[in-house]
């Protein structure tokens, strides 16, 4: 969810993908991704499919908004603005992932904007002049990753921010960086160290299928570094629609999807 004004050098129109090419198709995914876990059984194969392609919306959303930092016109604007939107979804979020009701919703579970958010302001942080001492960036970063830790996406997803921002223009680094994260912060590595524990401990190889079920939708991590590496440096068309649709979308959608869950 990204406020670009500005737009970087452009590059043949019928090559590559625009920023707001990716964030449609982070869309879909993510739309794929709720309604599988509003409507079909978790573990089952059709919902670790959708999960898989689910997986594909924050790394795009993060990698937008690394992008938004770097071309919108004031980072100010662009924070406050976040900050509006996770607000303004805070409530859909938590009528969304608790069924329909908020009745027994923990209001400690921000969404993934507010992670965006925080992951901006960590940007900012970082790159800021004003803050001389690098003990204090830690710091403050740190504090940052701390109180994303019950939002959606959570430590990883301002992590992955963090890297994206830290390799900006190097997309081979991005890459390897982000791979990193996904493989150590989304238990994907334990994909294939797991079974190893019992051989060696042991002397029993052992898959648990239902931690593989679930852990395997988190290798879909992985799906947008293969879009990522068609984005060409273009923002798209530049209109009100495109971008105000993506802010509006989310909130929206999660109130549909939570009213739909209460019926039915």
């Amino acid at each position: 969810m990204t406020d670009l004004h500005t737009a970087p050098p452009q590059a043949p129109a019928d090559r590559g993908l625009s920023l707001n090419s990716l964030k449609y198709i982070a869309i879909l995914a993510m739309t794929i991704d709720h309604i599988a876990f509003a409507f079909v059984p978790s573990g089952t194969a059709p919902a670790i499919l959708m999960h898989i392609i689910g997986r594909i919306t924050g790394p795009v959303m993060f990698f937008s908004a690394v992008e938004g930092y770097h071309h919108t016109r004031s980072v100010r604007k662009y924070l406050f603005r976040l900050a509006a939107f996770a607000a303004v979804s805070w409530l859909p979020f938590l009528y969304f992932r608790y069924g329909g009701s908020l009745a027994d919703a923990s209001f400690m579970r921000p969404n993934v904007i507010y992670t965006i958010f925080l992951g901006v302001l960590g940007i900012r942080i970082r790159r800021s002049t004003r803050i001389q001492n690098p003990a204090a960036k830690v710091l403050l970063i740190t504090a940052l990753v701390i109180l994303c830790v019950p939002a959606d996406w959570g430590c990883t997803g301002i992590l992955m921010i963090l890297v994206l921002d830290y390799f900006h223009g190097n997309f081979k680094h991005q890459a390897f960086a982000y791979c990193l994260v996904v493989l150590l912060g989304m238990d994907v590595l334990t994909l294939l160290t797991t079974p190893f524990f019992g051989l060696f401990y042991d002397h029993v190889f052992y898959i648990d299928t239902e931690y593989y079920a679930y852990t395997i939708e988190n290798a879909g991590a992985f799906i947008p570094i293969l879009l990522l590496s068609l984005y060409k440096g273009r923002r798209g068309a530049g209109n009100a629609f495109s971008k105000w649709f993506f802010y509006v979308y989310y909130p929206a959608h999660l109130l549909v999807l939570g009213a739909l869950q209460a019926l039915f």
